[in-house]
């Protein structure tokens, strides 16, 4: 293969790649996807305390619950956390699996240990001798968004043409998102709460990874190698909600609250090595670019039931996003095979259920997160020159999210000046199912199905995170 070949085979694997990390409906999702994150109580419970309220983590999921205290209030949330992508089932060198004409498996990577600061939180209560109305005022910093992934895929098969082709990436992805809250709500003789949040967010979204292709031919050896890809989307958005919690009877509390779409602004950049080795030959491209965009995420509704009998509390709620109202835009221009197009809408299930003895509380908690990406969507390509210029090689399409958790705290009694301190503990287990496909946009760009003689596989993998929770607080 000369260097005119060369050049020509490199530009054919530009064109074939796949921009996961592109200005797509895929960069997107991690911009709205959430874990579930708070403080140690909230995380315990599943997250479902929107109707229960009195917990500085439903500040924007119902701004209403920051109305239901009745003292001032700090804390601060530090966690440990660790996660794994691994195949499911899982498959490994020595247990591969097998489609088609291809056998692939992965080395089902582990994160390193992390600890970050999840939540910091300042509630001030403005009632006072028995007020029968007063208004509160919460701030908040938490994280909503915390992923980091570093996936790996292997495979190999045989074309046509008898040649051996051994293909393997890997991606390590961080996805943080961070959120500045800022409330106002209301309690109206505690059976009427109003609340509303004004929520500010700062993202930052990374990948790293390289993409190796080896073609083992009868005559010589071909083999195109993409070292040191990057790329990282950093930005900001803005929403507002509004929430009400009712109160008619002590034991039954009904809630119910808005969230308008968030308005992202995002600058990417991006970067990577190309080239085709053919001793003693070397044809390498490398390529940088950048862009800016904006995204406009869904408005959200949610309704929740909380119960309180004795010591023991119950929260069950449903929050559902509609998220085909989604749209991606670019020069102030609309894609319009971005967004919607591939999104559908979804809902988040909560319950959880705590109970005191004496002072001490134990809880536990379920979370479940639908899919936000309609079956089989995968990125369209050509709409900008940015995305069909990029190259990447790999297509991750998150589909559902479970999360179990469990915890306990324990809470002082009040002192001569009526304050008391706190401390929760809590453990959560998640698990995002998501689809991964070597090359999948090539199955979809009708102009270029002609140079793949079958399907590649679609590989199911579960990313697995395991997180430990500390809060502290102080009601005063």
């Amino acid at each position: 293969m000369n260097m005119k070949h060369n050049r020509l085979f490199a530009g054919l694997v530009i064109l074939l790649s796949v921009p996961a990390m592109a200005q797509t409906s895929f960069d997107a999702a991690h911009l709205y996807g959430r874990e579930l994150l708070g403080t140690a109580r909230y995380v315990a419970m599943g997250g479902a305390m929107g109707a229960l309220g009195s917990d500085a983590s439903v500040i924007s999921q119902n701004p209403a619950g920051i109305g239901t205290y009745h003292q001032s209030d700090f804390n601060a949330t530090l966690s440990f956390a660790g996660s794994q992508s691994v195949t499911s089932p899982l498959l490994t060198a020595s247990n591969p699996g097998q489609e088609g004409n291809f056998m692939f498996y992965s080395k089902n990577r582990k994160s390193e240990l992390s600890c970050s600061a999840d939540m910091i939180s300042v509630i001030l209560c403005g009632g006072e001798n028995n007020s029968p109305a007063y208004l509160n005022f919460g701030f908040v910093y938490r994280r909503l968004n915390n992923v980091d992934y570093d996936l790996d895929y292997i495979d190999s098969y045989s074309n046509g043409n008898d040649d051996e082709i051994l293909r393997e990436f890997r991606d390590h992805r961080t996805a943080k998102v961070n959120a500045f809250d800022f409330n106002l709500s209301a309690n109206f003789e505690d059976i009427v709460y109003l609340g509303t949040t004004m929520e500010i967010l700062s993202t930052d979204v990374s990948s790293t990874g390289y993409f190796y292709d080896y073609y083992n031919r009868k005559t010589n050896s071909d083999r195109f190698y993409s070292e040191n890809k990057w790329s990282v989307s950093q930005g900001h958005g803005i929403n507002m909600s509004l929430g009400v919690i009712v109160r008619p009877v002590p034991v039954l509390r009904i809630a119910a609250a808005l969230k308008t779409p968030t308005r992202f602004g995002q600058s990417m950049d991006y970067e990577d090595n190309l080239y085709v080795c053919n001793e003693p030959d070397l044809d390498g491209d490398f390529y940088a670019s950048g862009t800016d965009y904006r995204f406009t995420s869904p408005w959200s509704s949610s309704l929740g039931i909380g119960l309180t009998a004795g010591s023991t509390a119950i929260d069950i709620e449903c929050e559902k996003h509609y998220t085909e109202r989604s749209a991606l835009y670019y020069d102030g221009l609309q894609l319009d095979a971005q967004g919607g197009c591939q999104y559908k809408n979804f809902a988040t299930f909560r319950a959880g259920v705590e109970t005191n003895v004496d002072k001490f509380s134990f809880r536990c908690g379920l979370c479940h997160n639908g899919s936000m990406f309609k079956e089989n969507a995968r990125p369209y390509l050509t709409d900008t020159g940015f995305n069909d210029s990029r190259s990447e090689f790999q297509l991750v399409r998150p589909t559902t999210s479970n999360y179990v958790s469990a915890g306990i705290g324990y809470c002082s009694a009040p002192d001569m000046l009526n304050t008391q301190f706190y401390f929760d503990m809590a453990f959560v287990h998640g698990a995002q199912n998501q689809e991964v496909c070597a090359n999948e946009a090539s199955l979809s760009n009708k102009d270029i199905t002609s140079a793949f003689t079958e399907s590649e596989p679609v590989v199911d993998y579960k990313y697995r995170s395991n997180r430990l929770m500390f809060t502290v607080g102080w009601c005063f």
